[in-house]
């Protein structure tokens, strides 16, 4: 199922969004989110730029190869002090592209569509995406950083 992706000005891409609820259909909203992304050729998509108040989102976590991820209820653990600039695009701000400073290095957790927990280490391009997508889940758009 397509979905229509959420102006840029619209108040849910500026709220933060609460943890996922207990009812939500984990491999359903999995299966969207991943459906929506390579429709708008994204390689990242938080639930609220579709229009879903959950937090959670899917990344590529290896574009080479394809490998995604879903993180529900996602947390950064430890922020490493080796920050770069890199230019990133958004999906919401399709004409847009910014040079932003971010950690080079991050660990963090989520929860995946079975509710098991997860811990891993991202660096580069992985962990920029994290981050930018974490970030439209705290209500911060790319444009505010």
């Amino acid at each position: 199922m397509i979905l229509q992706l959420t102006p840029n000005t619209h108040p849910i891409l500026h709220e933060k969004m609460k943890s996922c609820s207990e009812d939500l259909n984990r491999l359903e909203i999995s299966r969207i989110l991943k459906e929506n992304m390579v429709h708008y050729e994204g390689i990242g998509l938080s639930a609220n730029q579709i229009g879903i108040s959950e937090r959670v989102f899917v990344m590529m976590l290896n574009v080479e190869t394809e490998e995604t991820i879903t993180c529900f209820n996602p947390r950064i653990i430890k922020r490493y002090d080796d920050d770069v600039w890199f230019e990133e695009g958004c999906l919401s701000f399709p004409d847009e592209i910014i040079n932003i400073q971010r950690p080079n290095r991050i660990v963090v957790k989520y929860e995946d569509e079975n509710k098991k927990d997860h811990k891993i280490k991202l660096d580069g391009l992985a962990a920029r995406v994290f981050l930018h997508e974490f970030d439209h889940l705290e209500g911060i758009v790319f444009t505010e950083r």
